[in-house]
């Protein structure tokens, strides 16, 4: 991981935060609650809590951020999440409504773990519903008002449109309360999928969460969690003796509850008196309006709690993870297990090892997100430790965390089963693990754990290459780009295509060769590869457009289609020797280097270099010949008539090559093909060109057509037209320095319907800037009478055409 890369990405993604929710109301709530966690969590507070010191792993101070630095993250998150699922795992929004959930999200996001500030039992089980009725206290009062008046995300400018409409009856400034205090949802064990689902379900549990109070609700929670454990217990009869720990345990959960019902507290939380005059009526009732625009408001706002779901799930760990006091956990090498960094607050350093599964896993995690294509990627830091049993430990911490990530993200997207808006349903998502470069084997060994865990889970995971040590802008290039969705047929024609350029394919797989290979378009001023990059990707552009700057003082050179770019630093394990960057458009593969290594990497053997060698330039020979024996029947042609002597003319140039025609069979050969024109005959000689053939092959073919035309001694008006264009352009090829005088072609555009025109029929053609206006270059001749040929074409056409000429140029 580039760690000074990833600060800068955050800052910027901090600035988009701020975008939506004002910098004071982002420090009011972290300075009130956040800030709270993280000074209780520190050790010099928690030494003095008897919990702590009874079992300091199951205190809060222990677990995972839940300070500023964790709001904040998820923050930047849920802008990336939204991103990432929007048309792909929830239904595509207009731009403005998805801007919207945005900046709900984040005021979502700012209160979600507001109640993790209490550390007792009670505190941690009751976090969720804390957010609610906090939001309805007179101490949030500030914190609405200004999310209001400052319309944060928008949001209070949609709910007045949407009462003035008449659409929502209930005070839009109360509804916008209500939203903010569904932060519950953020848990999916105190909002199941299900409720989420089922509008009328969710009203009906918020009315509970907001109305009663939270000690009757936690002690009522309690006895229903422990009857649920009881009644799936009496499903196993074997289990008797568990079954009778459980009813004891029940018991003890109802005296606790009796005892507390027995102080006469109100069941009523008072907090929301002063907002409702009926809450029967009022409360939540804008979850079940059938008002269309109010239903799209309620499907923006379940999404974006579905995104927060998924941000939090996906919060950073691994090398920056740490407890809420701030304290480093990491992996130990030698034993897989947890370390905790403890320091007081005058320096002195603790070094707390423990077997936890969860913050060991997720100290083990490199990175976890969600790919362009709605799937869940996750890599490791390592995967080598120092004996076969850490390893296997490690792997099966790392299974654990896999598996409750998946729950939260995977469960999260579930919907009802008439919603068919969504490119890609719950149940299709995928958990990619990525290879580790230090053990090749390790992310299998993950995968074989967790599909113990959770079997049905581990048969939608699958191992990848490792992304890790990868420049980011070619990481975040590969995860943007097009999975590939190719026909057999289509692999072997470019397996086919690749064997052209002189890469081996012979034993390629095109199965598995296309594993992982994506699809990518990269538009013209990119750079592809930067000179000095670390080992990354393989690529193969498919079109025209690339350039070369190679370093060490060499000269720069265009890069042929189809030829395998990037992969003699990963041959080889070192950096980039050239920079490559686009000109133009174009599309090509992308190839992890482990894919590369693993399937495409084939050398020739002495014999076997020698006979591809001894093939190709053959084929290259065959090829050539073909164009120009194509190149001389044209013009041959040119004039509509073949004479005698032209045959005998080209028949005496294809002996020289050891190839025999009789008179009729290279007559009837001649006058097989497409008819010959100008402009037909001028692209076959570009497209030779392009071959990039010798210079002294190119001298040759210029004489033999000069003397084909002269060979019947009558050079027709059209031979003569042609070959004054041919010899230059020819010329154009041989010369060294100087390149002869061009005459440009240059359409103007008299109204829209022709510049319209002009894009459909030429539509590569560069626009440029002349003394009447903006043009079209529509062609560059070396023959003043052939442009002025192709000039009257234009014309002809109605076209608005105009010739320039362009002096010689060294």
């Amino acid at each position: 991981m580039n760690l000074n890369f990833t600060k800068h990405i955050e800052d910027i993604q901090l600035l988009h935060v701020e975008r939506y929710l004002p910098e004071k109301i982002r420090t009011y709530i972290e300075e009130n609650y956040y800030a709270k966690v993280q000074q209780q969590a520190e050790l010099d507070y928690a030494a003095r809590d008897e919990n702590f010191l009874a079992n300091p792993l199951q205190h809060v101070a222990l677990y995972s951020d839940h300070g500023v630095v964790h709001v904040r993250d998820v923050a930047r998150n849920i802008l990336v999440v939204l991103e990432a699922i929007h048309g792909v795992l929830i239904p595509k929004r207009e731009s403005l409504w998805f801007d919207f959930m945005k900046g709900y999200g984040i005021i979502l996001v700012y209160n979600h773990d507001m109640g993790m500030l209490d550390f007792s039992p009670f505190g941690r089980a009751m976090h969720p519903e804390f957010v609610t009725q906090e939001v309805f206290s007179s101490a949030f009062d500030r914190v609405i008002d200004t999310i209001w008046t400052e319309n944060c995300g928008n949001v209070s400018w949609r709910l007045i449109n949407l009462a003035d409409k008449g659409a929502l009856t209930e005070d839009p400034q109360l509804v916008l309360r209500e939203m903010v205090s569904l932060g519950v949802a953020h848990s999916k064990s105190k909002v199941p999928i299900e409720v989420l689902n089922n509008p009328q379900q969710f009203k009906n549990l918020m009315r509970e969460i907001a109305a009663v109070n939270l000690h009757h609700l936690y002690h009522q929670q309690q006895v229903t969690k422990a009857e649920n454990k009881l009644y799936y217990a009496k499903k196993s009869p074997q289990q008797q003796l568990k079954i009778e720990k459980l009813e004891i345990a029940l018991q003890q959960i109802k005296a606790t509850q009796a005892e507390f019902l027995n102080q006469g507290i109100s069941t009523h939380n008072e907090r929301i008196d002063r907002y409702y005059t009926d809450f029967e009526k009022q409360a939540f009732s804008w979850l079940v309006c059938e008002h269309p625009e109010v239903q799209a408001l309620i499907a923006d706002v379940g999404d974006t709690i579905r995104a927060l779901r998924a941000a939090d799930a996906l919060r950073q760990r691994g090398t920056v993870y740490k407890t809420s006091g701030g304290y480093q956990i990491f992996v130990d090498q030698n034993t897989a297990k947890a370390i905790y960094a403890l320091q007081k607050g005058s320096g002195e350093l603790f070094l707390l090892e423990a077997a936890n599964p969860l913050n060991a896993g997720e100290a083990n995690i490199a990175s976890s997100e969600l790919t362009a294509n709605g799937d869940i990627r996750i890599s490791f830091n390592r995967g080598s430790f120092t004996n076969q049993d850490a390893t296997q430990r490690a792997a099966y911490y790392l299974a654990v965390v896999i598996d409750d990530i998946q729950r939260d993200i995977i469960d999260t997207f579930h919907r009802s089963p008439h919603d068919n808006d969504v490119i890609k349903k719950s149940e299709n998502i995928e958990i990619l693990l990525e290879n580790t470069d230090d053990n090749l084997d390790f992310a299998e060994a993950v995968q074989a754990e967790l599909k113990k865990i959770a079997p049905e889970i581990g048969l939608k995971s699958r191992v990848v290459p490792s992304l890790k040590n990868i420049d980011p802008e070619e990481r975040d290039r590969y995860l943007s780009a097009k999975e590939l969705d190719w026909s057999l047929e289509q692999k072997q024609k470019i397996l086919l295509r690749v064997s052209q350029s002189g890469h081996k394919i012979h034993n390629i797989d095109p199965h598995k060769a296309f594993t992982d290979v994506y699809l990518s378009t990269l538009e013209a001023g990119e750079t592809l590869i930067q000179a000095g990059s670390p080992p990354g990707f393989v690529y193969i552009p498919m079109g025209i457009g690339l350039v070369s700057n190679p370093l060490g003082g060499y000269q720069s050179q265009r890069v042929k289609p189809w030829i395998p770019l990037g992969n003699i630093r990963v041959i080889r394990g070192d950096q980039q020797e050239a920079t490559i960057t686009a000109e133009e458009k174009l599309e090509l593969l992308i190839i992890p280097k482990e894919t590369y290594l693993k399937y495409w990497h084939n050398t020739y053997n002495a014999e076997e270099f020698s006979q591809q060698i001894v093939r190709i330039y053959a084929e290259d020979n065959l090829r050539e010949l073909e164009q120009i024996f194509n190149i001389l029947r044209q013009v041959a042609l040119i004039d509509k008539n073949l004479d005698d002597i032209e045959v005998d003319f080209i028949q005496q140039m294809l002996d020289s090559y050891r190839i025999k025609y009789s008179t009729e069979e290279l007559r009837e050969k001649l006058l097989t093909g497409e008819d010959s024109d100008f402009v037909s005959l001028r692209q076959s000689v570009l497209d030779y060109l392009s071959l990039d053939p010798p210079y002294f092959q190119v001298g040759r073919l210029r004489d033999l057509l000069n003397l084909l035309v002269k060979v019947d001694e009558n050079i027709s008006a059209e031979e003569s037209l042609i070959m004054s264009e041919l010899n230059n352009l020819l010329d154009s090829y041989l010369a060294d320095e100087t390149l002869p005088k061009q005459y440009k072609i240059l359409i103007i555009p008299t109204n829209s319907e022709q510049n319209e025109g002009i894009r459909t029929i030429f539509p590569t053609a560069p626009k440029v800037e002349n003394p009447w206006g903006k043009a079209y270059l529509c062609g560059s001749f070396y023959s003043k009478e052939y442009a002025n040929m192709i000039l009257q074409r234009y014309r002809n056409l109605n076209f608005y055409a105009i010739l320039e000429e362009e002096e010689y140029s060294a």
